[in-house]
């Protein structure tokens, strides 16, 4: 049980620290090879199909951390039952979008298995690289039928405003930032 949850709450960002860990190496072994030897044929084809995968996969993660865009100040004004709902159907429409996607992902990269196409410089097939968007919607999807889940969880329980999670975010930045010898009167400008 422990394994299902840290994937959970960790998989999409394991694969984009190790994807982006990838990208930086092979370019840094490019760089080198290309000022001291002769360079490579590969890197550059292998580090945008690296940036390939890192775009895809991060639409689940982005959903997983609540960082979709959205104009959370107009919500703000609405009443929180009103909010909520909005929030799950605008969250239903995503769903349904990202499931569409992921339906017509399964079926083009379906195609371009059977034509048997294979990449130019590293001449791998690249279907495997179209299944990107099938992980990527798929996941997505997924992340959204959690999010759908938790708000009809939460109904009920009244949610920080934009502007209040914003004043927190920045409060708790300002105290990392300046640590513990610097008082709330300094930071204010005013006296305790």
């Amino acid at each position: 049980m422990s394994v299902i949850k840290w994937l959970d709450e960790h998989f999409e960002e394991s694969i984009l620290i190790i994807l982006l860990a990838m990208i930086s190496t092979v370019m840094m072994t490019q760089v080198i090879a290309r000022t001291f030897f002769s360079s490579m044929s590969w890197p550059e084809e292998f580090s945008r199909y690296c940036y390939i995968w890192t775009v895809f996969l991060s639409l689940g993660y982005t959903i997983k951390k609540g960082n979709m865009l959205r104009v959370g100040l107009l919500m703000d004004l609405l009443p929180h039952k009103m909010r909520k709902t909005i929030e799950i159907l605008t969250n239903l429409i995503i769903l349904g979008l990202f499931g569409v996607l992921f339906y017509y992902s399964v079926i083009y990269t379906n195609k371009i298995r059977i034509t048997g196409q294979s990449s130019p410089a590293m001449q791998i097939p690249m279907w495997i690289m179209y299944i990107s968007t099938i992980v990527g919607f798929g996941l997505g999807a997924l992340r959204m039928a959690e999010e759908i889940f938790k708000n009809f969880k939460n109904f009920n329980i009244q949610a920080e405003t934009t502007m209040e999670s914003t004043l927190k975010e920045a409060k708790e930045e300002v105290k990392s930032t300046t640590g513990p010898l610097v008082g709330k009167s300094d930071i204010l400008g005013g006296d305790e």
